[in-house]
């Protein structure tokens, strides 16, 4: 082991410590098996729960959301995170929880709603005990593993830092660092920033490298936008001024205007960076927010101005009288943005400063006014003479002008006590002008909207007898629409007889009922039904269809089930793809490897039986592709495969990547020889990156 890499493993390995909380007094009671508990639970609100577990049991609860989505936390009895479980599935479905007792006592389950804002409205779930039993020795040991499974996946880090040399691309390369300074951030700041200086470097060299005159030239470009997006990304949570040093840096120039790209996404940005700086700078804060107004008008400068406006009011009214004065130029219907801000900026001049009551006047009482009254009675004015002012052109009615003008009408409509104040007698020209511009352009009704509204409208029968007197051109569409009603409440069956009745093109009626089968399956899986989604799949047409379901649906199996439930269904989709160890085609190899990394959680065995045989295979398809480099898709530059172009072999690398890096957690050294199976260096170095991440900060 070299020197450096001995120092920057140690440096890691001594951050590797158990984050621990405080125990709360629990408040829901203890949970019993075969006893469910409801409850409803709105924003602001935990509920607590506990069950009393001997060393080394096995606990499975699940919690079903009903119109609410929630995020479970689970505590030893000493106190210590076992983790939060939150699946993708919104506001309906299962959030399953399984816990190894590492010690005999009662352990503590928090169910709070996840925080999307102000608008989280109440809801229910049940939470209860789906399965409680002596755990498998392989769950024994995936318990006891944590701690050391997080050091391996810091070596494998370190490693995976010194390989970063061996990337030739730029794009390959920088995506690697940006990965490995994330997971550096906590614990080494300094070989973060290092990483990150090393990135920045790339990206400006590449800048420097695009040429005009290759024929490839917008591919490059639209790389060199991608690249510099990914490192602010990843520098701007950590070091906003220096991500803003960056960003200045790097303008792009568009080919096709000789002008910076994207002028206005690029003051959008460094806005964002503005927000984070205020927290800590208000003063540097405003000086950025000034200097981005100087250059063009965004209505993201509202953020600034409100966070401004919490921190330093002074800093913030100052901003509030520029921006005033720089709207006092722009033509407002024209420009979309300014009168986005010219709004906001109204608004926000009414509302109180954060822990004041509401004010009627324009000034904020105890703290600097943002608007003068003059200067908002003339903004107000702009935007009410922008929109009476405005007429529709007589040859397009749907114009960006039209919904700007409509967007200042309705705006000031519901700004009537202010109209009032500074624009007596402007409210009713603006409320006939708003409904005027409202109304639809008098082009007639179509002759089939009536067949229309009844299939919509209407009841089920009266939609039937509808479309069969409708114009024979627009038949099949509405009797589609009618087997999508019928789906829609669940009757597939009904909504199958319809299309095969009454849809008269081949093709069409090919397509619907493909659709239909999707949409059952689909229906099916949200309901918890995987048995039966499973039959679907099995039930559709061609091999390839069957593969793009399972893909979709398969990580969703085993949420709310027993283990033996859930290794029984993996192995009903593992049939419906074939029996043979390799893959037939892509579609069937994604599947194969998202079955592999969804058996993993219950039998790490078994997932990697269906997962390594994949890997030989990946590794004869590279080499092929190696071949027919430049015969129809480009794989290769330089000697490495290319990972960002959407060639079919890098699509096979997310695969490879995402399921190994998954299957870390269940057996990492297993893991770790599988990756040191890929032959491609760039791709090795990718899973180790992946393996790392989840070993480092959890399963996601």
């Amino acid at each position: 082991m070299s020197p450096s890499r001995a120092i920057l493993l140690f440096s890691l390995l001594m951050c590797v410590l158990p984050i621990e909380r405080v125990a709360a007094q629990s408040d829901g009671g203890s949970l019993q098996p075969g006893i469910p508990v409801e409850r409803t639970v709105a924003r602001g609100q935990t509920h607590r729960f506990t069950v009393s577990l001997e060393k080394d049991q096995f606990l499975q609860l699940v919690v079903m959301q009903r119109g609410i989505d929630v995020v479970v936390r689970a505590f030893s009895p000493d106190g210590k995170s076992l983790g939060e479980f939150d699946s993708p599935n919104g506001t309906d479905g299962p959030e399953n929880v399984s816990v190894v007792a590492e010690t005999t006592g009662v352990y503590r389950f928090e169910v709070v709603p996840l925080d999307h804002g102000e608008n989280v409205s109440p809801g229910r779930y049940e939470i209860k005990i789906l399965d409680l039993r002596r755990a498998t020795e392989q769950e024994i040991q995936e318990g006891k593993n944590r701690e050391s499974l997080k050091a391996k996946g810091l070596a494998l880090l370190v490693e995976a830092i010194e390989s970063l040399k061996d990337i030739r691309l730029p794009q390959t390369r920088v995506h690697a660092q940006m990965q490995a300074a994330q997971l550096l951030w906590s614990s080494d700041e300094t070989n973060a920033l290092r990483l990150v200086a090393d990135a920045i470097d790339a990206v400006k060299e590449y800048l420097t490298s695009i040429d005009l005159s290759d024929q490839d030239y917008y591919q490059t470009f639209e790389m060199a936008v991608q690249l510099r997006q990914e490192v602010l990304s990843g520098l701007a949570p950590h070091d906003p001024e220096r991500a803003l040093s960056f960003l200045r840096s790097t303008h792009i120039i568009d080919p096709e205007t000789g002008t910076s790209y994207n002028q206005l996404q690029d003051l959008q940005l460094e806005l964002s960076l503005a927000n984070r700086i205020a927290e800590t700078d208000p003063k540097r804060a405003l000086e950025i927010a000034e200097e981005t107004l100087k250059r063009g008008v965004t209505a993201s400068i509202t953020d600034t101005l409100f966070q401004l406006r919490n921190k330093d009011p002074e800093a913030a009214a100052k901003l509030a009288h520029e921006i005033a004065a720089k709207l006092q130029e722009e033509k407002l219907v024209k420009n979309p943005d300014a009168t986005m801000l010219a709004l906001n900026l109204l608004r926000l001049a009414k509302s109180p400063v954060r822990g004041e009551r509401p004010i009627n006047a324009v000034s904020a009482a105890g703290s600097a006014a943002l608007l003068s009254d003059q200067e908002y009675r003339d903004l107000l004015h702009k935007l009410v003479t922008a929109g009476l002012s405005y007429s529709p052109s007589s040859t397009n009615s749907n114009t960006p002008e039209r919904y700007s003008a409509q967007n200042i009408l309705n705006s000031l409509k519901s700004m009537t006590s202010s109209l009032e104040v500074f624009e007596p007698g402007s409210a009713a020209a603006v409320e006939k002008r708003a409904s005027e511009l409202s109304a639809p352009p008098n082009q007639g009704i179509p002759p089939w909207q009536s067949y229309q509204n009844t299939v919509n409208n209407g009841s089920f029968n009266e939609g039937l007898e509808a479309a069969s007197k409708a114009p024979k051109e627009i038949r099949d569409q509405l009797y589609q629409q009618l087997a999508g009603k019928a789906a829609a409440e669940g009757d597939f069956s009904t909504a199958r007889q319809i299309l095969m009745d009454h849809v008269s093109n081949p093709a069409q009626r090919r397509q619907a009922l493909s659709n239909l089968d999707q949409q059952a399956i689909n229906n099916a899986v949200a309901r918890g039904k995987m048995e039966e989604a499973l039959r679907g799949i099995g039930g559709l047409r061609t091999t390839k269809e069957r593969a793009i379901m399972l893909s979709q649906i398969v990580s969703q199996i085993g949420a709310g089930q027993k283990r033996a439930t859930a290794l029984n269904l993996l192995e009903m989709a593992r049939s419906i793809v074939g029996s043979s160890v390799q893959a037939e085609d892509q579609e069937q190899m994604n599947a194969i490897f998202e079955i592999g990394r969804a058996f993993s959680r219950y039998d790490s065995r078994r997932g990697f039986e269906i997962v390594e045989p994949l890997i030989e295979q990946f590794n004869e398809i590279s080499s092929a592709a190696r071949t027919l480099n430049g015969f129809g898709q480009q794989y290769y530059q330089d000697g490495e495969l290319i990972m960002q172009n959407g060639n079919s072999v890098a699509n096979l690398v997310n695969q490879l990547t995402v399921a190994l890096g998954s299957m870390g957690l269940a057996n990492f050294d297993r893991a770790r020889t599988a990756a040191d199976r890929i032959r491609q260096p760039e791709v090795r170095i990718g899973v180790y990156l992946a393996m790392a991440e989840q070993a480092i900060q959890g399963p996601k």
